[in-house]
């Protein structure tokens, strides 16, 4: 019979102090390309930055509105503005974009590959706790039925998620991005979106976008102005200045009231981009306004800006 020492048996079972270790590295290396999202009376999320020159990947339902006040901060104290650039209900996807330097990217993983059993991580902020890691195991990837018809995948897993967890990365064992965990669809287990669905959405987002130049905000309209429009509606879109001066630009004023583009209605910031990208570099823009209390229509040149 063999006999083992107490030497011989601490030695035998090194994975604990090993998986420890590993993790430890894991987490070091990918916390300063997670963020927490906090957005004006909404609470907090999480975020993944994407692109080093600042673009960050999130849950839709993090971010209330294209015009929302969106504050992001950085593992080393670092706190910036950030801007809505696109958003997605049906996938509950959102990309937000900050001016800064030195921003870590993370890689995103093929989540096609991921299989059964492996270990999953979620690195986010539950319950306004910052930074807080959990692991899991990856199960199936399952098909959910979306309310305009469409279908979309989703990875169910038993990694830890809470409240503020949301637009954060789930994590292969080599720290890259497999999902963003989500927890929109319920059930006993926690779902986090694929990154090959992120990466298809990302994929379809137009390379540059059109712009007016100008910086808007919704806002209601009087009656008696809501009347006139058809459809009736009761907002528009107030132009607020441009990023660079407060001056007018291509025949339009700060004090203007965006009402339709192309005689298409406009309610809100997002709407407005989706109408302009159906056009063209060079082209102009046939806007209805209400300046004066008059309801006038002009046309304005557009500019190209990287989205």
């Amino acid at each position: 019979m063999v006999q083992i020492t107490p030497q011989e048996t601490q030695s035998a079972f090194p994975l604990p102090d090993v998986f420890s270790e590993a993790l430890n590295e894991l987490f070091t290396r990918v916390q300063p390309s997670i963020v927490q999202v906090r957005t004006e009376g909404r609470g907090g999320g999480t975020g993944v930055i994407w692109h080093k020159d600042g673009r960050i990947i999130t849950n839709n339902h993090v971010v209330p509105a294209d015009d929302a006040q969106v504050e992001i901060s950085l593992f080393d104290g670092r706190k910036f503005q950030a801007q809505v650039l696109q958003r997605n209900p049906g996938i509950d996807l959102a990309l937000l974009k900050i001016t800064g330097e030195q921003f870590l990217a993370l890689p995103f993983a093929d989540s096609t590959k991921l299989r059964i059993g492996e270990w999953v991580f979620a690195i986010g902020h539950p319950w306004g706790q910052r930074w807080v890691i959990t692991a899991g195991i990856a199960g199936t990837t399952s098909t959910v039925q979306l309310r305009d018809g469409s279908s979309m995948q989703y990875i169910k897993s038993d990694v830890g998620l809470a409240p503020g967890n949301s637009g954060g990365p789930l994590l292969n064992a080599d720290g890259d991005v497999v999902g963003i965990n989500a927890m929109i669809f319920g059930g006993d287990l926690s779902v986090s979106i694929p990154s090959s669905v992120v990466n298809a959405w990302l994929a379809d987002l137009p390379k540059g976008r059109v712009a007016l130049g100008i910086e808007v905000i919704a806002v209601e309209l009087p009656d008696e102005v809501s009347k006139q429009l058809q459809p009736a509606r009761n907002t528009g879109l107030l132009e607020t200045g441009t990023p660079a001066r407060e001056t007018h630009f291509n025949d339009l004023f700060i004090g203007d009231i965006l009402l339709a583009v192309a005689g298409k209605p406009v309610r809100e910031a997002s709407t407005l981009r989706q109408l302009l990208n159906q056009g063209k570099k060079g082209e102009t823009a046939s806007l209805t306004i209400l300046r004066g209390g008059k309801i006038v229509t002009v046309d304005v040149a557009t500019q190209i800006v990287e989205s």
